[in-house]
């Protein structure tokens, strides 16, 4: 019986384990590509999406073919922007996980300082034993 306890013991504590390592590279997911806007550098973002990504953009659903042609036509843009993100939940269940937070962007372009901030959720697919955006919801809070 002592046995049987401590294998089952053994398995909540690595499952739990586990849990807490998907939630944390999640949360490295997110925050490594929201510096992709920061740089205009398409070719990470599409690598952290899934090949079905969707992004929902202020009333509006992006495939990866209309957001690719938002960084390309933004590249030559120069600016600074700096996310701060507070995380509410990560839930992970198997292959599949979702985040809701808050983001605020500090975005220095041409000298002038603008601050948006949204509420956000992501969902996660695991392929390959990697973490990829699946779809990205973005709703303005106070920006209009």
């Amino acid at each position: 019986m002592g046995k049987i306890l401590v294998f089952c013991l053994f398995i909540s504590a690595s499952a739990f384990s586990q849990k807490l390592n998907d939630s944390t590279a999640i949360v490295k997911l997110l925050i490594n590509d929201y510096k992709t806007l920061g740089n205009w550098d398409i070719k990470s973002h599409i690598n952290n999406c899934t090949n079905n990504y969707l992004l929902i953009e202020d009333g509006e659903i992006w495939d990866m073919k209309k957001e690719a042609e938002y960084y390309i036509k933004n590249a030559n843009r120069k600016m600074d922007r700096k996310d701060y993100f507070d995380i509410k939940y990560v839930r992970v269940y198997g292959e599949y996980g979702y985040a809701v937070y808050n983001l605020k962007s500090d975005i220095t372009e041409y000298g002038k300082l603008i601050t948006r901030k949204w509420i956000e959720s992501a969902i996660f697919r695991k392929i390959n034993s990697e973490w990829k955006i699946e779809l990205l919801n973005s709703t303005p809070i106070g920006n209009k």
